[in-house]
């Protein structure tokens, strides 16, 4: 899983095995690694519940986050082999303030159909 915090939302993309394991009832993990031996969460978890009956549930600590989606959303997803598919939903942060989340489930690509480039800053000139 690979997540990204962009303003007020927080992008989860997964594979279609990670979405297999979701839609089996386990969950699935980010354990970022921090200084000082302490590390930040990102759980992502089904639910039996449906939508209107509280399904989705955004919750979090200064330890993590936890997502829950409805499973019979989850098993919505998947259905093609060449396109992405996303669920999103808007949770209530403040009066005024929404977080967005979006769930990316992606199509299993092929290593040589992927191109990296990575651009290396130069050596920093007054490191002794």
């Amino acid at each position: 899983m690979d997540v990204r915090f962009s303003g007020q939302a927080l992008y989860c993309q997964i594979s279609r095995a990670e979405l297999a394991t979701l839609s089996s009832g386990r969950s699935v993990d980010l354990i970022v690694s921090l200084p000082r031996h302490r590390s930040f969460r990102v759980g992502v978890r089904s639910s039996a519940m449906s939508a209107d009956r509280g399904g989705w549930q955004l919750e979090s600590d200064p330890t993590g986050i936890w997502l829950t989606i409805p499973r019979a959303e989850l098993e919505q997803l998947g259905q093609t082999e060449m396109f992405a598919e996303r669920l999103m939903r808007d949770f209530p942060v403040s009066s005024n303030q929404q977080m967005r989340v979006i769930l990316e489930a992606v199509p299993d690509a092929q290593p040589e159909d992927r191109s990296v480039i990575e651009i290396t800053p130069p050596p920093d000139s007054s490191a002794p």
